[in-house]
C-alpha cells in the first residue's frame, strides 16, 4: 500500500471557502451587512491580515461591497452567477456549474519549436522548445471547452507520461518546475468553426458554431510569462457573466 500526500489547502482558500459558505446561508432579506474582520478572524482563529486579504479578492470579484466608514455588504447579484469571466476557474467546475457531467480527452501532447507568435507570448526565443498540449472538455459527452497549453520545456526534467498530461495545466507548471501563475493577461474574441478545420473537427460540427476564445498569457510572481493557453468555448453549454465595478464621474 502506497500512502498519499495530504491534499493541504492554503488557509487564505480556507477563509474564502469558509465566508462563502457562511455568506450562503444569510437570509440577506434581513441586511447585507458582515460582521467586522476582526470578529470573522476570531470565529476562524485566523489573523485580521489573514481575513482582509480574502475580503479584498471577494471584492475584486464582486461578491462583497466595501464602503468607508460603514462595513462590508454582500452583493446578493453576484452570488447568483454561476461562472464569472474575471474569475478563472478549473474547467471541470465550469462544466458541473453550469449543470453537466464533466469528462476531459487527450487531444494532443507533443514537442515544438515555439515559431514567431508562441515566442513573443512567452518571451522566448523562436527556435526554442515547447510542450503543447491539447485537450477537450465534455459536457455531458459534448464538446464544450477545447483548450491549448505551450510552455517551454526547459521547465521539465523529463518528459511527462500519459497519467501526468491528464492533469491540471497549472499542477504540472506547479509540481514539476515549481512555477505558480498568479494572473493573467486575456485578448477576448469569436471565432467560427468554419474558419478553422481543426476546431470544426474537435467540436464534431456538421454546422458552423460560434465560438468564445479566451486567448491568455499566464505570469508568475516574478512578472515572467509560463504559459500561454488559448481557450475555445461552445457557449451553448458555457455561459459567462461578469460582476463589474463601475468608475462614473458624475460631474455637471
Amino acid at each position: 500500500m502506497v500512502l498519499k500526500k495530504l491534499n493541504i489547502k492554503p488557509l487564505n482558500e480556507q477563509v474564502r471557502e469558509s465566508l462563502l459558505e457562511y455568506i450562503r446561508t444569510l437570509d440577506l432579506s434581513k441586511g447585507r451587512r458582515l460582521p467586522g474582520e476582526d470578529i470573522i478572524a476570531k470565529q476562524l482563529g485566523v489573523s485580521r491580515i489573514t481575513v482582509r486579504n480574502v475580503m479584498s479578492d471577494l471584492a475584486q470579484e464582486g461578491v462583497v461591497s466595501r464602503v468607508q466608514g460603514r462595513g462590508t455588504f454582500v452583493n446578493q447579484e453576484a452570488l447568483e452567477i454561476n461562472i464569472q469571466l474575471n474569475i478563472s476557474p478549473s474547467f471541470e467546475e465550469m462544466i458541473r456549474k453550469s449543470g453537466y457531467e464533466a469528462e476531459v480527452k487527450l487531444i494532443d501532447y507533443k514537442l515544438e519549436k515555439a515559431g514567431a507568435e508562441v515566442a513573443k507570448k512567452l518571451q522566448i526565443d523562436e527556435e526554442d522548445e515547447v510542450v503543447r498540449i491539447e485537450k477537450m472538455f465534455y459536457a455531458d459527452g459534448n464538446p464544450a471547452i477545447f483548450c491549448i497549453d505551450r510552455f517551454p520545456s526547459a521547465f521539465l526534467d523529463q518528459p511527462l507520461e500519459e497519467e501526468n498530461i491528464r492533469k491540471s495545466i497549472y499542477t504540472i507548471l506547479h509540481k514539476r518546475a515549481g512555477q505558480k501563475a498568479v494572473r493573467d493577461v486575456t485578448d477576448i474574441f469569436n471565432i467560427q468553426t468554419d474558419q478553422d478545420k481543426k476546431l470544426a473537427k474537435v467540436f464534431k460540427s456538421n454546422k458552423t458554431k460560434s465560438l468564445l476564445v479566451l486567448d491568455s498569457v499566464n505570469i508568475n510572481q516574478e512578472g515572467e510569462a509560463i504559459l500561454y493557453d488559448t481557450e475555445y468555448y461552445d457557449t451553448e453549454y458555457i455561459k459567462f457573466s461578469i460582476c463589474r465595478k463601475k468608475d462614473i464621474s458624475y460631474i455637471e
